[in-house]
C-alpha cells in the first residue's frame, strides 16, 4: 500500500498492518507451538525488518497476547483463573485470594516473568478492581480467521483483511498525526488511551474502535512491561498510534491536504530529533 499519510509525515519507522487471513505468508514469522512469547516482539520484527509476524490460536500461547489478537479471553476459563489474573494485575501474591494456588502458579513461571507474578502489574489497586475490569472494560473478540499477522504497510495489498494501522512514533511525529486526527474527528477527543496491557492497545481495543460509531485511535506503549521490552527495539520515546481501518482511510483522503502541508510542519520537521539512533 502507498500510503499518503506515511508520504507526508515521513516516520522514522515503518507502520505495520494488523490483518486477519486464514493464509499464512512464506517465511511468516511465529513463535514456536507452546513457546511462550511476547506478541510486541511480532510487532517490532513487522516494522524494524520488513517481516511478517503473528500467529494463531496453536503459536499464541500468552493470555494476554491471545486476547489482544482476538483468540478469545482465557482468563475467564474458570473463577480460579480469574482470580489468579485478577491478582496479577494488582498487587500479585499480597492480592491472590488463595495464595497456595497463586504462589505454585509463580513457582511455575519462567524466571524472567516470575517476579511479576509475585509483585503484580499493579494497573490496579486491588483484585477486585482487576476483576471488574476484565469482565466490564477488556474487549473480547474471538477473531473469525486462522491467522492475525503484523504486516508492514508499504507490503500489504487493497484485497487483504486490514483491521488496524499501528504507527510506531516519536512525540513530533504523534503531534502530527494527533493534529491531523483531531481535523477530522468531532469533539476534543481523537485519541484513547485505554487502561490496560500494550499489547490490548494494539489489538482488541483498536478491534473495539473499529466497530464504534464514532471510531478514535488508540495510544500505546505507555505501560510500564511494554516499554522495558520495547526500549530495547526502538527508542525510549516511541510510542504508538493505532488506528482503526475506517478512520486510517478518513486520514489517508485528508493527509495532503492537512497539517502536514504547514510551514510550521516543515519547520519542526527540519529540526531533526537529536536522539540516538536505535541499536
Amino acid at each position: 500500500m502507498n500510503s499518503a499519510i506515511v508520504q507526508h509525515l515521513d516516520p522514522e519507522f515503518e507502520p505495520v498492518a494488523v490483518v486477519w487471513s486464514d493464509e499464512s505468508p512464506e517465511n511468516a514469522i511465529e513463535f514456536a507451538e507452546g513457546r511462550f512469547g511476547c506478541i510486541l516482539n511480532l510487532f517490532a520484527e513487522a516494522s524494524l525488518r520488513g517481516k511478517v509476524a503473528g500467529g494463531s490460536r496453536e503459536t499464541i500461547v500468552c493470555t494476554g497476547g491471545r486476547a489482544a489478537l482476538g483468540f478469545g479471553v482465557d482468563f475467564l476459563e474458570s473463577d480460579d483463573r480469574l482470580d489468579q489474573f485478577s491478582a496479577l494485575f494488582s498487587k500479585g501474591l499480597a492480592s491472590a485470594r488463595d495464595s497456595s494456588a497463586y504462589g505454585e502458579k509463580m513457582a511455575s513461571a519462567n524466571t524472567s516473568t516470575r517476579p511479576l507474578w509475585e509483585f503484580g502489574e499493579r494497573r490496579h489497586h486491588d483484585r477486585e478492581m482487576a476483576r471488574r475490569w476484565i469482565l466490564d472494560c477488556l474487549p473480547r473478540y474471538d477473531v473469525p480467521n486462522r491467522y492475525v499477522w503484523f504486516k508492514p504497510l508499504s507490503g500489504t495489498g487493497s484485497d487483504e483483511n486490514i483491521r488496524a494501522v499501528i504507527f510506531p512514533v516519536s512525540p513530533v511525529e504523534l503531534a502530527g498525526l494527533v493534529t491531523l486526527l483531531g481535523s477530522l474527528i468531532e469533539g476534543a477527543d481523537p485519541v484513547q488511551l485505554p487502561q490496560g496491557a500494550d499489547c490490548h492497545r494494539i489489538g482488541c481495543f483498536v478491534y473495539q474502535q473499529l466497530d464504534a460509531v464514532a471510531p478514535r485511535a488508540v495510544l500505546g506503549m505507555l505501560d510500564v512491561d511494554g516499554r522495558e521490552l520495547m526500549r530495547r527495539r526502538f527508542h525510549d520515546d516511541t510510542l504508538t498510534l493505532s488506528i482503526p481501518l475506517s478512520l486510517f482511510l478518513r486520514l489517508e483522503h485528508e493527509a495532503g491536504d492537512s497539517v502536514l502541508q504547514t510551514p510550521g510542519w516543515r519547520k519542526l520537521r527540519s529540526m531533526g530529533t537529536g536522539r540516538t539512533p536505535c541499536h
